[in-house]
């Protein structure tokens, strides 16, 4: 620290200063400004408990891949509009990381790439999770 202020009183007597405050600190937490991102902190009043569901891919049968929440009255996921047989769900939990994503997108096409971002998926393998399957997925 007398390093810092020796250096300091040299500058001052040159005409020149330093801040005492650092210009550049730790940064807030990083925000998607294109909505591309989910939020897992859980703590947006808008969506609710009942929003969590199972995602699924086609198997015989259906096979549970990820779990996420549904985004309803979306009509857009990364620039591209939904189909009618399409939601926009964002993937929360990866239970399957090599399944391939139903509708995958350019930077997507495995589960295990599909963390914490939105994407379309077929509303046939959405399925609504019971209290006690989310308690043993989300705990």
């Amino acid at each position: 620290m007398a390093l810092f202020s020796q250096m300091q009183s040299q500058m001052q007597s040159h005409g020149l200063a330093l801040s005492s405050e650092p210009l550049v600190g730790p940064s807030g937490p990083q925000v998607s400004t294109t909505g591309s991102c989910v939020d897992l902190s859980r703590n947006d009043p808008q969506i609710g408990d009942s929003d969590r569901c199972g995602l699924y891919i086609e198997a015989d049968p259906a096979r549970l891949v990820a779990l996420g929440r549904v985004y309803e009255g979306s009509t857009v996921v990364h620039n591209t509009p939904l189909l009618p047989d399409q939601v926009k769900v964002g993937v929360e939990e990866v239970i399957d990381a090599d399944a391939p994503v139903p509708v995958p997108i350019h930077e997507v096409s495995l589960v295990g790439q599909a963390i914490q971002t939105f994407l379309a998926w077929p509303t046939h393998l959405i399925k609504s999770l019971s209290q006690q399957e989310l308690m043993k997925h989300w705990a």
